[in-house]
């Protein structure tokens, strides 16, 4: 029973990671065929950015800085979804020499 939600865990994870990747792919191809229909400044800017985003030198730090913000909101996400990770260990009732603890 337990392999078994370990393997629908392991795939819902993977089902996630796949999608950000597909969401990811699909926004800067969209963005470096589209930047040219949109008008004024904002397609300036947009036009911008998708020439830094295809710049050899530029792409693998922005790829960098995308990635590390995925991983930092999907940590975030986790944590409030799963609580706090505070755990109290008891330690017994007694100290390091072995005498009870005296409060």
């Amino acid at each position: 029973m337990a392999k078994q939600n370990s393997e629908e865990g392991r795939g819902k994870q993977i089902l996630v990671g796949a999608a950000i990747l597909a969401t990811l792919t699909v926004l800067v191809v969209g963005l470096l065929v589209g930047w040219r229909l949109i008008p004024g400044w904002v397609g300036e800017s947009v036009g911008m950015v998708a020439g830094i985003l295809s710049t050899p030198f530029f792409m693998e730090g922005s790829y960098v800085v995308i990635g590390l913000l995925i991983v930092l909101g999907l940590n975030t996400w986790r944590r409030r979804k799963e609580g706090d990770e505070f755990v109290e260990i008891e330690t017994g009732g007694k100290d390091s020499t072995g005498n009870p603890d005296v409060k």
